[in-house]
């Protein structure tokens, strides 16, 4: 070996193993993909041996060489992080993200895991909120971030700067129980129901109303669950129909604890919003973040 394993090194190698390559170890990093490539090359120099292989048109792949390090690698990372916080006067760099319920239970735990991996030093504090409060804490510097679900055409107000992640779907939920389940159903036939949310003074309850409206049925009953568990619950022992973003609902569903009614017009479409302040504060850890996110949603 003509030089030393240098934390960048296993940084980079990491990135790549848990990422499946270049171009999204790349992201992850907040690095261009010329200097992973370089910094993939000056490990091949100093271990004197290959540490991937690139594939025609597809991704590179670890070497066994590669394989072996990565323990040491991901130990040396941990080491370099405790060493240096030891010695360091200054705090812990601070990440605040405002979100609401059903991004901070299921969307953001498989981001975050990464992040954490990536950026280590940096605390990560969650407020879950509801949206117009989140909102309104970006725009007075209280919060970093916010990840919000809202109608697709939002609009943000001054001193914040919104922009859609992700489109997301609106879903009504009820019991297999329910008469409901199973049918092909009009705005009309359900304008009678009661319509559970999580929040009644959401965005959802706007975009329910104004799905009515177009039909000029008359508004619907809505009431409040306190909680996406007290929605579901509500309508597991009910008639009641749940108003709920299709990601929080996908496992219940899949499992035939409930069932997502079939609707002949298509209920108005919504979006995973980030707010930030404006300007927005140039921070490379809440970037690498919103990439993790980025990538979740895209699995799903």
């Amino acid at each position: 070996m003509n030089s030393d394993l240098e934390v960048r090194h296993c940084r980079t190698l990491v990135a790549v193993s848990d990422k499946g390559g270049i171009a999204a170890a790349a992201r992850a990093l907040g690095l261009a993909q010329s200097t992973v490539s370089e910094t993939l090359s000056s490990l091949e120099r100093v271990l004197g041996t290959p540490v991937i292989v690139r594939r025609r048109g597809r991704e590179a792949a670890l070497t066994a060489t590669a394989e072996a390090l990565l323990p040491h690698a991901r130990a040396l990372i941990a080491a370099s992080e405790a060493a240096l916080a030891a010695v360091s006067e200054k705090p812990p760099a601070v990440l605040r993200l405002g979100t609401v319920e059903s991004i901070s239970s299921f969307l953001l735990p498989r981001p975050l895991r990464s992040f954490r991996e990536h950026w280590p030093g940096v605390d990560i504090r969650i407020t879950v909120g509801l949206c117009e409060d989140l909102r309104q804490r970006v725009r007075r510097f209280d919060l970093d971030a916010a990840l919000t679900i809202e109608g697709a055409g939002h609009i943000g107000a001054d001193g914040e700067r919104s922009r859609a992640l992700s489109p997301a779907q609106l879903q009504l939920v009820v019991s297999p129980r329910n008469p409901f389940a199973g049918r092909a159903l009009s705005r009309d036939s359900l304008a009678s129901s009661t319509f559970l949310l999580a929040d009644s003074h959401g965005a959802f309850n706007g975009l329910l109303r104004s799905w009515f409206e177009e039909a000029a049925a008359r508004s619907p009953r809505i009431e409040s669950a306190g909680s996406i568990d007290g929605v579901k619950r509500g309508v597991q022992n009910s008639d009641a129909i749940g108003v709920l973003p299709a990601y929080a609902t996908a496992g219940e569903v899949s499992a035939g604890t409930l069932v997502a009614l079939t609707l002949q017009e298509p209920l108005p479409a919504i979006a995973l919003l980030l707010t930030t302040p404006d300007p927005p504060l140039d921070s490379p850890p809440l970037t690498n973040l919103i990439v993790q996110i980025g990538e979740a949603l895209e699995a799903m």
